[in-house]
């Protein structure tokens, strides 16, 4: 989403004339409470049992185990206590004092009677209602600078709260659009003081907007640096998160191989489990097409030294047959060489099957006749033609088949017509021949 969308105005009120009204009654009808919430600040960091990540002791939250997808994606940013006002953290939205207690039944119209300047205080608090959202959004569109400074001056010193917010989000998205690289980096400055919380931001489902709107926005290279390097210890959990992975994959897409290659090693590191992740296995496929030379290989091997695992598992499998899939001569034969002696067992599994028909597939000729002589020679090869996932490797190894060993098939399931004809599985086989001989 790339900015706020409008709500309609849901009031019923009479219009009417605000100009000759005194700030304190406009505020008054208003019912706005103060931002009273630190800004956005750094926590401490423990020599606890994670070394993982930092954390801070006695802190039962979404830091434990240095997991930062155990949380909770409505959980929202709660201010320190008084004797640790520096220190904030997420909890339930329903015991957080993070919204304002702005009441529900006033108009935009008191807004529409002043300027940014009498504002000035409220701000912050404004940004996360619906009228106030709109108003600053407006307002640094069509106001001076000055009037950006302004807002600058109060949503920076905020920006951590107003991120997670559903309405100050957009202004926080909006600031990044139109104010100036010097005030960009201060955001930045301030955002990445603490990488935990920054890369918590990342993981949540508002966060997250509102850094990929400053990642469009960042090109010094000091800018994209302390971006990179502030995300460096989260990069696991974001790979795995569906608001996280957006994150990593737009450094892969818009930022320079030395500037991703820090990020790219910590994937390398632990590609296996993020290989076998529902939201890993496609960031990985993306790490593979936007790396480059020896990181790029390193990749490779990494995943292909696993190729016998992943290849089982219900969402690695699709990694490997991407590798597959890119037609990579010296990469397919790796991956082929790993298969060696085990196509059997894998033509048997719901996973395994899927990546022996891409081999065959996407193999040369000499290669896929190889693997359907190891087929051939199994004891167990009558077994493959009624197998709920056999089969339909027995279909694949028909149609890339040629002379010898596509007789040899064909006679296989000539032999066993019988057999077939009473099984659901081998009826597709039976399928499979007519077609193909019909077309002959």
């Amino acid at each position: 989403m790339e900015g706020f969308r409008y709500f309609p105005d849901t009031t019923s009120q009479t219009p009417s004339s605000y100009s000759d009204q005194s700030l304190e009654s406009a505020f008054s009808r208003l019912n706005v409470s103060s931002f009273s919430q630190p800004p956005f600040s750094g926590v401490g960091y423990s020599s606890g049992p994670a070394p993982k990540y930092p954390s801070r002791r006695n802190e039962p939250s979404f830091l434990d185990d240095g997991v930062f997808g155990r949380l909770d994606l409505e959980d929202v940013w709660v201010g320190g206590s008084g004797t640790d006002p520096g220190f904030g953290g997420f909890g339930s939205n329903s015991n957080s004092n993070l919204h304002s207690d702005i009441a529900t039944n006033w108009s935009q119209e008191p807004l529409n009677s002043l300027s940014v300047a009498d504002l000035r205080g409220k701000i912050a608090s404004l940004a996360k209602d619906q009228y106030g959202c709109r108003f600053f959004q407006k307002a640094l569109d069509d106001e001076p600078k000055e009037f950006t400074d302004m807002i600058f001056a109060e949503v920076v010193e905020n920006v951590g709260h107003l991120m997670l917010d559903p309405y100050g989000n957009y202004v926080v998205q909006k600031l990044v659009e139109v104010c100036s690289e010097e005030q960009r980096t201060q955001i930045l400055l301030r955002l990445t003081k603490n990488p935990i919380l920054f890369i918590t931001l990342c993981l949540h489902s508002r966060g997250t907007r509102s850094v990929q709107k400053l990642m469009k926005k960042i090109s010094a290279r000091d800018q994209i640096s302390l971006f990179v390097s502030a995300l460096s210890c989260g990069v696991v959990d974001l790979s795995m998160n569906i608001n996280g992975q957006h994150i990593i994959e737009n450094c892969l897409k818009n930022f320079a191989d030395k500037h991703k290659r820090c990020l790219l090693n910590v994937m390398i590191d632990n590609c296996i489990s993020i290989a076998k992740d529902k939201v890993g296995c496609c960031l990985l496929q993306q790490c593979i097409d936007y790396s480059y030379g020896e990181t790029r290989g390193r990749l490779i091997a990494a995943i292909t030294g696993e190729a016998l695992s992943l290849a089982q598992d219900r969402y690695g499998n699709y990694v490997l047959q991407h590798l597959l899939g890119l037609r990579a001569p010296q990469v397919t034969s790796n991956l082929l060489r790993q298969f060696q002696g085990n196509y059997m067992f894998l033509s048997c599994g719901k996973y395994g099957s899927n990546v022996v028909e891409k081999c065959l597939l996407e193999s040369e000729e000499e290669q896929s006749a190889d693997i359907i002589r190891e087929l051939c020679i199994s004891p167990n090869l009558s077994m493959l033609l009624m197998h709920p996932f056999g089969n339909y490797v027995i279909q694949t190894a028909l149609s890339v088949s040629k002379g010898l060993t596509h007789a040899f098939l064909l006679n296989l399931v000539q032999q066993y017509t019988p057999a077939l004809l009473s099984n659901q599985y081998g009826k597709r086989v039976l399928a499979w021949r007519e077609r193909s001989l019909r077309h002959m």
